[in-house]
């Protein structure tokens, strides 16, 4: 049986569990989190915002990091730096 076939027919034993946590995270933190990005957007402006946006991959590294214990390599440090400093630099120049 093929793969992709397989994953389909999981999907029709899958627990109610699992139907009631995807239909979580589909409707509820999704429209949370798009509620408050948008409410975000005005406040602060589109082209503010999207730059701020930029750091959040940056910040997820730091959060693995903390959390999970995950090894931060030197080239990745340098270059969440340089995101960093990059996002802070066009939000003092503008």
């Amino acid at each position: 049986m093929l793969p992709v076939a397989r994953s389909v027919a999981g999907i029709a034993t899958a627990p109610v569990g699992a139907w009631l946590g995807f239909a979580y995270v589909a409707l509820i933190s999704m429209f949370a989190g798009f509620v408050a990005w948008y409410r975000g957007l005005a406040l602060g402006g589109a082209a503010r915002v999207g730059q701020l946006q930029l750091a959040q991959p940056v910040l997820t590294l730091a959060w693995s990091a903390m959390l999970l214990g995950e090894q931060v390599g030197a080239a990745t440090l340098v270059a969440a730096l340089g995101v960093v400093g990059s996002v802070a630099l066009t939000q003092r120049l503008r």
